[in-house]
Formats: C-alpha cells, structure tokens, sequence
C-alpha cells in the first residue's frame, strides 16, 4: 500500500544514471587518445628501391619497402610491401635532409648496394652495421632514393 521512501525521486536517478553514463564515455575517450597517442611515437618513410641491397647482414630484393622508425630506441622496422615480409633492424639516431625531402641513402661497395642513412627533414638514422662492412670495404659511391614520409 505504502512504498518506503528511500529519498531518491525519478530525477534523482536520471541524473544519476546521466552522470555515470558520461563519465563512462568520459573513460573511454581518455583510453582511445592514449591509444592513438601511443602509436605517433613512429614516423614511416616509403620508397621503391629498384636494386638488390642489404640490411643489416640480409640480402634483400628490390622493391617497394616501408621503413617504420621509432622515435624512441630509433629501432626501424622495414617491410616489402610486396611480399609482406618485415625485417627489424637496429640504428643510431642521425641528422635531417635540410632540403626537407625523406631520402633513403645506400652505399655502394662492388657491385653491392648496402643501407646507409635513413632522412627525413627533421630528422634520420644511420645503420652502423653496414658503416662496419664499409671500413673493411673499398667504398664506390653511394646513392640516394627519394621517398615518401607517411
């Protein structure tokens, strides 16, 4: 016959009901900007590289290859594009291509193209395992490959 007033009205509970509901969403969004922050902590460069060449001690073919580095430890991780294929290789940090342009340099040793540098305008790396291969090498030259910085 007679309800117990426990002191909540109908609004009260909507509002209750609003509140943790927004808070909810509040949670989330925090959760997926430190998601998508956590993933700008890399910067991805695509060339087509038209010969052979090697990347740390593996001879890879030519083809389009994405190079993902990562600010941080200034490990690259360099995938075919073609045959999905990824390789991860160690670099030291490196200087930028003042003409802002991302650049991915070989040296040439032979007939054998060797992965030098990797730059973009800001910034770049260098793989010091090839820089080793060269001393003991006699060094021809070296080429540049204009890519594309994602």
């Amino acid at each position: 016959m007679f309800e117990a007033d426990d002191g909540n009205t109908k609004e009260e509970h909507v509002m209750k009901k609003t509140v943790r509901n927004f808070v909810v969403l509040a949670v989330f969004a925090m959760a997926l900007t430190g998601l998508s922050l956590a993933q700008d902590d890399t910067y991805r460069v695509t060339a087509n590289v038209p010969f052979d060449f090697y990347a740390g001690h593996q001879q890879l073919p030519s083809g389009m290859y994405q190079f993902e580095v990562n600010y941080g430890n200034h490990s690259v991780m360099l995938r075919n594009k073609t045959t999905g294929r990824s390789y991860a290789l160690l670099a030291r940090p490196g200087d930028g291509e003042s003409v802002g342009e991302a650049v991915v340099e070989f040296d040439l040793v032979g007939d054998t193209h060797i992965l030098a540098d990797l730059k973009t305008a800001s910034t770049g790396v260098n793989f010091p395992e090839q820089k080793a291969t060269l001393a003991s090498a006699k060094r021809r030259g070296s080429v540049a490959i204009v890519a594309s910085l994602r």
